[in-house]
């Protein structure tokens, strides 16, 4: 008597509809799993949040993007990460993104890393393309002027030249004030700053929680705060929807609770004491 014997997609389509799936394993499982947790950031040379050691870059004869270890970076994203990589019981890897600020949401898309933290302010623009964490620091985008400049308001921001960082959420919300400005696109903080030094532009956003009229911060004291343009939040970036953001939340509110987000505000110059 012949069989009945099922043919071979048969086959195959009943394992497909009966074998159990796989489980998609989310950002946590995976950092958890290879035991090391990616920040992508843009980091600088002079900054307060995510600056470089040019000259541990020397001495190893490496360029920027070469630049992994966290020992070669100090700031207060720096310090954040080093914590929370802690409390997940990982080690901490920096993956430099050199395009600027507008390549670190590209780059988490590329899977390049795990999170973003590089003073990155939270945005309207990029929530739609992205998760963040809660803030934690509340700033300003000032308006810098040299202490000689003519600038003293808001209004006087009207058709002059600015220096803004490319890809910055500075230029995101410059084009939203109406201010008819001329542009001066620059890659970095220090550019913009020179730029308005040497009289190259008459104002340069930057990000500052001193109060008009005093200088921007220590490491920018020649330039002096002529206005407050917008306020603004930074926050931790990652993937849109990322189980990341639960852990990171609870973390960064533990270090709210505890004092110790103040204090490492504080230790690189951004804290309200040190503002005062």
């Amino acid at each position: 008597m012949r069989r009945n014997t099922p043919s071979i997609p048969a086959l195959a389509l009943a394992g497909f509809l009966w074998s159990p799936q796989p489980a998609v394993a989310g950002d946590l499982a995976d950092v958890k799993a290879r035991g090391v947790l990616v920040v992508v950031t843009f980091p600088l040379i002079e900054d307060s949040f995510m600056a470089v050691d040019v000259e541990a870059m020397r001495k190893l004869g490496k360029s920027l993007k070469d630049m992994h270890d966290p020992e070669h970076f100090k700031g207060v994203d720096l310090d954040l990460m080093k914590g929370f990589a802690e409390k997940l019981g990982v080690k901490l890897r920096i993956q430099p993104e050199l395009s600027g600020y507008g390549g670190l949401i590209p780059a988490l898309d590329r899977r390049e890393g795990d999170v973003a933290a590089s003073s990155f302010a939270i945005t309207q623009k990029r929530l739609e393309i992205a998760s963040f964490s809660s803030p934690y620091i509340l700033q300003w985008d000032v308006a810098a002027v040299r202490p000689d400049g003519k600038i003293k308001s808001m209004t006087d921001l009207k058709g002059k030249k600015v220096a803004v960082i490319e890809g910055s959420s500075h230029l995101e919300r410059l084009k939203a004030l109406n201010l008819n400005p001329e542009i001066l696109l620059t890659k970095f903080v220090l550019e913009g700053y020179t730029a308005v030094t040497e009289g190259e532009a008459d104002y340069t956003l930057m990000e500052s929680r001193a109060e008009v009229g005093a200088p921007v911060s220590a490491i920018y004291s020649a330039l002096r705060v002529a206005a407050r343009v917008n306020e603004t939040t930074y926050g931790i970036a990652m993937r849109k929807d990322s189980d990341l953001k639960a852990p990171l939340d609870e973390y960064l509110e533990g270090l709210k609770k505890s004092g110790e987000l103040e204090k490492i505000l504080t230790r690189h110059g951004q804290g309200a004491e040190a503002q005062r």
